[in-house]
């Protein structure tokens, strides 16, 4: 009896601690929108006394830090599929949220993106990547790739090779031929025919001077699934061309 009574006791209490935590995000949101998250996290920071050991009380008197990891991921993924189509809104609801961590937690973020790939919420994707971005976070070619092709799916293609140009088309030795192959069809889909080439001929020469044949021929079968059986064959002649010219 002892027992269960302390169960039902601790249950009380961690929902109390979500709750709590819930009602302060919420409320830092709204100081988010027109402020910054260390703004906004200011008072706390405030409430805070001591030299050295500071930002450790202030880590033990945070609400947020008897919240699981899990339950602030959700949290933040119900809030963002809520919002309204607003940069600011979402922006505030992201500072607020990440206002409690000391680290810039990654991961979760990352989570919460797969999340929102999987309700394909693709505009909401590229707010929030354009938001990690802005922190100074998230500058791998994974997070460039899942960025093309958040605006790809949202109808952005000017702004993908926008983005392609500055972040990524100017060195390809460290590009994976996926999103080489993704702005192929990015290009090819809406008619920039000119970019396109010039896409699939650096990595041509890329590949060529890797000595791989292989993968140029890869290469050589996913442009002819964009073109007639005749254009695909003139591709192939162009290919053995190229081939011959560079390594003669």
């Amino acid at each position: 009896m002892i027992g269960h009574l302390r169960r039902i006791g601790v249950v009380r209490v961690q929902t109390l601690l979500n709750f709590s935590f819930k009602a302060t995000i919420e409320a830092q949101m709204l100081i988010s929108n027109t402020h910054s998250a260390a703004v906004a996290a200011s008072p706390l920071l405030q409430s805070v006394h001591g030299d050295g050991n500071s930002r450790q009380n202030l880590r033990r008197n945070q609400i947020g830090d008897n919240v699981s990891k899990k339950d602030k991921i959700k949290f933040l993924i119900t809030t963002l599929l809520d919002l309204n189509d607003s940069k600011d809104s979402v922006y505030g609801a992201l500072d607020a949220w990440v206002a409690w961590e000391q680290i810039f937690p990654i991961a979760s973020i990352k989570q919460v993106l797969i999340a929102l790939e999987k309700e394909q919420q693709w505009h909401r994707i590229v707010q929030v990547i354009k938001w990690m971005l802005s922190k100074g976070q998230g500058t791998t070619m994974g997070t460039y790739a899942q960025f093309i092709r958040a605006l790809d799916m949202d109808h952005r293609a000017k702004e993908a090779h926008e983005f392609w140009l500055k972040k990524i088309g100017r060195d390809l030795h460290s590009v994976p031929w996926q999103l080489c192959n993704r702005m192929i069809s990015i290009y090819y889909r809406n008619n920039m025919l000119e970019n396109l080439i010039k896409v699939w001929f650096a990595a041509c020469h890329l590949l060529l001077d890797m000595e791989n044949q292989m993968c140029v021929m890869s290469l050589l079968c996913l442009l002819g699934n964009y073109h007639s059986q005749s254009a695909c064959h003139t591709f192939s002649l162009f290919c053995r061309k190229l081939w011959f010219s560079i390594n003669s």
